[in-house]
């Protein structure tokens, strides 16, 4: 109890320190946050937002395929509500209200809390597992000079190539272990275990292209961008002291951006798509609930 409320505590300071933190760093380079908020376009940030919804839209729909894999079907969108009602959970102090909500969902649906349990770890695993491929393989295709720096081995570009293109063929084989362990040693469906790769990859794919149209049309390192966006996502999702990893995935950004773009630059763009995540996570959220319904029961066929 004592250290739950120790956690609380911290994330309220969290939280008070980003607001403090956002607003005198704005307030200090006004003149430079206004040349950079003139460079933005509005086609780019209505097609960011559009790319957003697309590919949260596939993750509700890795959320209809963990169900499917503990045998509790459900349709789209029915995984939709249930995903994107839970999911403004994260931004209440306390970093784990979303897998709560979700898990509480599942138990009022009847699922047994060993297939709740199982369901929730699939898709974790998934999700968490696909940013961090992504970024550091996008990382190591876009980034040698960089990464050479750190080490010698790093600057061959043989064993380079064989990184980027071993560590996806390596996750693969990884999460098809991983799930037939886990679910009692079962058959996989091969079909189905590649669209599910597939998707995944696509979801990395979109929410890279959607920060990439934030910033201005010339800015070019759209691999660079995706690779940080994906490492900030899953940094921002660890970090439960961060409601949503507000502060922390923006952090990331600006530093692992920072021999691209300016701090400025980074900072202010990083804001402009948070707010834009945001957005799409109310009305996926809200909109759902009012067209479908609250997730707390199995729809009526």
């Amino acid at each position: 109890m004592k250290r739950k409320k120790i956690l609380g505590v911290l994330k309220w300071v969290w939280i008070t320190v980003v607001i403090l933190a956002a607003g005198w760093y704005f307030f200090s380079r006004y003149q430079e946050i206004s040349t950079y908020l003139g460079s933005l376009s509005i086609p780019r940030l209505v097609l960011s937002f559009f790319m957003l919804l697309a590919g949260k839209f596939l993750i509700a729909d890795i959320t209809r395929t963990s169900l499917e894999k503990i045998d509790h079907r459900v349709g789209f969108f029915d995984a939709l509500t249930i995903t994107y009602v839970t999911q403004l959970g994260k931004y209440l102090p306390g970093g784990v209200w979303h897998f709560a909500g979700k898990f509480g969902v599942y138990r009022l649906r009847g699922i047994s809390t060993k297939k709740s349990t199982q369901a929730l770890v699939l898709e974790t695993v998934w999700l968490f597992s696909a940013a961090g491929l992504a970024g550091v393989t996008l990382l190591i295709a876009s980034s040698r000079d960089l990464l050479c720096q750190y080490a010698v081995l790093l600057c061959d570009s043989f064993f380079m190539t064989a990184v980027a293109i071993g560590l996806p063929l390596v996750w693969a084989a990884s999460l098809w272990l991983f799930e037939w362990l886990f679910l009692g040693k079962r058959k996989i469906n091969r079909a189905r275990f590649l669209w599910m790769i597939a998707k995944l990859v696509a979801i990395w794919i979109f929410f890279g292209v959607s920060y990439w149209l934030v910033f201005p049309a010339h800015s070019g390192f759209f691999l660079q961008i995706t690779s940080a966006f994906s490492l900030g996502w899953l940094a921002g999702y660890i970090a439960i002291f961060a409601p949503g990893g507000i502060g922390i995935r923006e952090l990331l950004l600006t530093v692992l951006l920072s021999s691209f773009f300016s701090a400025g630059e980074v900072a202010i763009y990083a804001t402009i798509h948070r707010l834009l995540w945001v957005l799409a996570e109310i009305l996926l959220g809200a909109g759902s609930a009012l067209i479908f319904g609250m997730p707390v029961s199995t729809p009526e066929p």
